[in-house]
């Protein structure tokens, strides 16, 4: 695969299920790259990529309500990306939000795809269109230079990234609050939209 300007990308199903594609592929008209969908996951490493295994010890209690509210979830809509550990806490997400579309990357083996819900695999690259994405969580794992880059791009006007209080802050994004485990940050709004007000969680 070779680096070139965003391009849709073309897929052949060999297998639906309500619209989702259990088996087939994905492949870009521009560089001829090919990835494959099996299970209905997309797999853009090259068959390198595990689904995560959450780390030993660690909680993944009450992290759809963080999540959801330091992205700012409370409207409907739009498309969240969720990576590593935040993804399990995909379907309780799904469940508190309202026509969101969720994509959860190197996700736990028990997830499925279906629904508002797809599941891919990637390495170090974010498969995502500039200003695509209403929201991303990066856990440990995946807040790599790389993938941080690839998440600032995606991010539309107003959109908020989360990541690890450790990890670099990309210099086009303005923090909105951090505590000792994370921080929240969000992509520049056009100048006639008040920027997004943070949410504390009650406790």
């Amino acid at each position: 695969m070779r680096s070139h300007e965003d391009s849709w990308l073309v897929a052949s199903a060999d297998e639906l299920v309500a619209r989702h594609i259990v088996r087939g592929e994905l492949g870009c008209p521009v560089c001829e790259a090919r990835y494959p969908v099996r299970d209905g996951v997309a797999d853009f490493t090259a068959g390198v990529a595990q689904a995560v295994t959450p780390r030993a010890g660690a909680s993944t209690e009450g992290m759809a309500v963080r999540a959801a509210a330091l992205l700012g979830l409370q409207e409907s809509g739009g498309i969240v990306v969720l990576a590593g550990e935040w993804s399990t806490a995909a379907i309780e997400m799904l469940e508190m939000t309202e026509d969101v579309l969720l994509l959860a990357f190197d996700f736990p083996r028990a997830l499925r795809s279906g629904g508002a819900l797809s599941l891919a695999l990637i390495g170090d690259v974010l498969p995502l269109a500039a200003g695509s994405v209403r929201g991303i969580a990066l856990d440990a794992a995946h807040a790599t230079p790389s993938l941080l880059a690839g998440a600032e791009r995606a991010l539309a006007p107003g959109a908020r990234l989360i990541a690890p209080a450790s990890a670099r802050l990309p210099a086009s994004l303005r923090e909105l609050a951090r505590d000792d485990q994370h921080w929240v940050a969000t992509a520049a709004a056009p100048s006639n939209v008040s920027a997004p007000v943070p949410i504390g969680i009650r406790r």
